[in-house]
Parts: structure tokens; sequence; C-alpha cells
């Protein structure tokens, strides 16, 4: 869902049916389940775990997005306080794997794109 295609929702529904005609209950309904629909897609994610070292971690979305293209940011620190690195094993619609080297806590938010 991007923006063009609910302005052409919103407009079929409103501003693009025939003149003198009502609008159709159906294609109002329409329009703004897809505005809602992409409110939704464009709200920040967010994922939160414990990584214990040298082992894949899984980070699930709290929703999933509907493909890959999001962007993320990740910051783990260990039982000090300390940040530790972050490796990135893969990335899907629902969760990314990474790998630490140390026991650390592990945030991560994520917006689409």
């Amino acid at each position: 869902m991007t923006y063009n295609t609910v302005l052409e929702a919103i407009q079929n529904a409103l501003s693009l049916r025939p003149s003198g005609t009502k609008v159709q209950v159906a294609d109002h309904e329409d329009a703004e389940i897809a505005i809602l629909d992409y409110i939704e897609q464009q709200r920040p994610r967010k994922a939160h775990a414990s990584a214990t070292s040298d082992v894949n971690c899984e980070l699930t979305w709290d929703a999933a997005f509907t493909d890959t293209n999001y962007s993320f940011v990740v910051n783990g620190f260990d039982a000090l306080g300390n940040p530790c690195q972050i490796t990135l094993i893969s990335k899907t619609a629902t969760k990314i794997t990474i790998q630490t080297f140390v026991d650390a806590t592990i945030h991560a938010i994520a917006n689409s794109y």
C-alpha cells in the first residue's frame, strides 16, 4: 500500500465519481480502510530480546511488515551497560536475526520505506 494507491481510492470514492451521483458506501468504506491500512503500515515497529554470545538471536517485530522494505536500528548493551557489537544475520518481514559477541539486552526499532 502506497500513498498514491490510498489517494486513488479516496479520489475514486469522492471526487472522481460521476457528477450528480451519490457517494457509494462501499467505495467510501474501501477508501477509509485503505487510509487505516496505510497508517498502520507507517507506524514504527519494536522488538526486544536477550542475546547470548555467539548464538543467533531473533528479534521479532511487534507487528509484521508486508515485505522487507524497511530500515531498522538495533542497540545492545551488556550487563554493565556497555554497548555491544551486533552483526546482522538475516532480515524478513516478521523479524531480524542478529548475533552478538557478548551476552546482551537488545532493542530495535524499524520503519517501512
